[in-house]
């Protein structure tokens, strides 16, 4: 059986026109090359796989070529290039591993090599790979012999982390940074390879082996091996997606499908079906938040050559694309982002998905909300509804109106013309009874009058335990539940149209007082903590108060008075609760005694320190 090689190392450029997708850098090595202006050191960074390696390599090869072509290329027919080969590295260049040789001793080492001149071409090469891993006594040891080498050393820094290496070696540098090499240059060069070794491929396939590279062609050339071995030398895409575990693209257009006609079960179902093939739901979302991308691209003939893919998956984006709307595919990609973010730590991950996709569905058929897709906002619909009669009026923007108690009873209140509690008919705008009028438009009783004072400065807790905030106008909510008091006959029983006014109670008043600062935002946590290790007091049915350590507590607490008072009031149905604030007199703040007052006070207790004081002559 003859030696096997890798196709990565197989077919490794051998000319600089042979590195596939750096054309810019190369172009430039060779006019440097040409012109001979060449730098004492170069830095060459970029990702994985993409060939900084092998441009070090030619570049040092080229430098040394006794008849190098018009283009800059390197004979290869010379004693210099046929000396510099796979197997065997010319003695005028030196390839150092810096992951295993960081150290200082190490970089001593190769500076005492620096001083020896080459014994057959010009230059000597020094080809450092993750020059990143060096410490930094290793760096600082290198940094004379980088900036002065003799004008036979060139030195070639390779690195994929370029921000670990320390400024005083970049500006010794000049820096190339490689690019991640495109899918559709992977394919081409695939293509090339397969011709060479003949074997079949499918153009989806070799798709799929490119997008599992991200951008690296030694990647790409390792999975294009596996993927050959697997097949047996017909590389087809049902294949290849097996045997590198990808879920199939079908699925994702399976799933758009069932999510733009809101099949919520269908798509729960698909996402059993993958599960069951042992995929985790998180390559589902990952695979549907860059299938939603593609068919945003699609939507557009100037983003379309964005797509990396073959001519028929293009046209098939392209007729799916043209069924969503814009508004869809931004709220789509949003929610599948933040499933992404929040999959590690979520304690249930299928059903984490399972409401992603849920929401998707709902957006699609303009069920989940009406943001522009492109910031969802959370939205909550209240369970229950309420009844609520209104004034007529709105109350005043910056102004917040107590909730009035809701009706309790379907009774209502007796229209004009029908008979009141006494039998008899009551004219519209008459007294009923009470011999007052109650004016078109105007509440009467004590309930239905608005509170005034200045607007809290902290959102207030609505009766639904959401935050409402009161910054602006009040919310609409708000804005209808004052109710409209009716005419009452006096002593009649029209009181049960209302709830029942609740007096405090302590166990209550403790549960709502909790609640309300444990809702607090994030922002007024001082305020949480002393609400959270007080406990407040019953004084009457109508009022409570609290006892603070000291004045800056009890400012806070008047500061945020009319929220905290809103709330319990909505919370008890009672407008009349009012909150008294008290600072504790027996808490006073102390000073730090000096040592001569510490002495003072002990001595008056014990009058034997004062002879132990005198006797030794002890002074503070």
């Amino acid at each position: 059986m003859s030696n096997y090689t890798v196709s990565a190392r197989k077919y490794r450029p051998v000319t600089f026109e042979s590195v596939v997708g750096q054309e810019a850098l190369t172009t430039t090595l060779k006019n440097a090359i040409a012109s001979g202006k060449l730098a004492n050191s170069y830095l060459f960074c970029g990702p994985r796989g993409v060939g900084k390696t092998t441009c070090a390599r030619l570049f040092a090869k080229t430098i040394n070529c006794e008849h190098p072509g018009p283009d800059g290329e390197a004979c290869g027919e010379c004693e210099s290039c046929r000396s510099y080969n796979a197997e065997l590295r010319s003695h005028n260049v030196f390839e150092l591993d810096a992951a295993s040789n960081n150290s200082v001793d190490d970089i001593r080492a190769l500076t005492d090599q620096v001083r020896i001149p080459p014994i057959a071409g010009r230059y000597k090469v020094y080809i450092i790979d993750e020059v990143h891993m060096l410490s930094t006594a290793a760096f600082n040891a290198f940094l004379k012999t980088l900036e002065e080498p003799p004008s036979y050393a060139i030195f070639i820094l390779a690195t994929t982390e370029k921000h670990k290496v320390i400024p005083t070696i970049l500006s010794r540098c000049q820096t190339y940074d490689f690019n991640r090499i495109s899918n559709t240059d992977i394919i081409r060069h695939l293509k090339n390879v397969a011709a060479r070794e003949n074997i079949e491929t499918d153009d989806d396939a070799l798709a799929v082996i490119a997008e599992k590279a991200d951008g690296g062609m030694r990647d790409a050339l390792s999975i294009f091996d596996q993927v050959t071995s697997f097949t047996g030398g017909h590389v087809t895409y049902d294949l290849t997606i097996q045997n590198l575990n990808v879920i199939d693209t079908d699925h994702y257009f399976r799933m758009t499908d069932y999510l733009l006609e809101g099949k919520i079960p269908e798509s729960l179902v698909l996402l059993n079906d993958i599960m069951s093939h042992g995929f985790d739901p998180s390559h589902l979302i990952s695979g549907l938040l860059l299938h939603f991308r593609n068919l945003l691209v699609s939507r557009d003939a100037c983003t379309l050559p964005l797509l990396e893919m073959s001519d028929e998956m293009r046209g098939r984006y392209q007729k799916q694309a043209a069924r969503c709307q814009p508004k869809f595919l931004y709220r789509a990609m949003k929610l599948c982002n933040d499933c992404d973010l929040s999959y590690r730590a979520s304690k249930n991950k299928r059903l984490l998905v399972e409401l992603t996709l849920i929401r998707v569905s709902q957006s699609a058929v303009g069920e989940d909300d009406d943001s522009d897709g492109r910031g969802p906002k959370a939205k909550l619909k209240p369970i229950f509804s309420k009844s609520v009669q209104t004034t007529g009026q709105s109350p005043k923007a910056g102004t917040s109106s107590p909730v009035a108690p809701a009706p309790t009873s379907t009774a209502a209140a007796a229209p004009s013309g029908q008979p009141n509690g006494s039998g008899q008919p009551a004219p519209s705008g008459q007294p009923t009874g009470s011999g007052q009028s109650a004016p078109s438009g105007q509440p009467t009783g004590s309930e239905a009058k608005p509170s005034s004072g200045k607007v809290p400065k902290i959102p207030r807790i609505g009766a639904s335990g959401l935050f409402t905030s009161i910054h602006g106008k009040a919310s609409q909510q708000e804005a209808s539940s004052v109710t409209e008091a009716g005419p009452k006959n006096a002593g009649t029983s029209h009181e049960s149209e209302y709830h029942q006014v609740q007096p405090l109670a302590q166990e209550r008043l403790d549960m709502f007082w909790k609640d309300y600062a444990v809702a607090l935002p994030s922002e007024y946590a001082p305020l949480m903590n002393r609400m959270l290790n007080m406990k407040p007091q019953v004084v009457s049915d109508t009022e409570f108060s609290i006892t603070v350590q000291n004045q800056m507590a009890a400012d806070e607490f008047r500061k945020n008075q009319n929220s905290i008072e809103s709330y319990l009031r909505d919370k008890f149905s009672n407008n009349s609760i009012r909150m008294n604030i008290a600072v504790d007199a027996s808490r006073q703040d102390t000073r730090i005694l000096s040592k001569a007052e510490q002495f003072d006070i002990m001595r008056q207790s014990n009058h034997a320190l004062e002879i132990l004081a005198r006797e030794f002559s002890l002074e503070f």
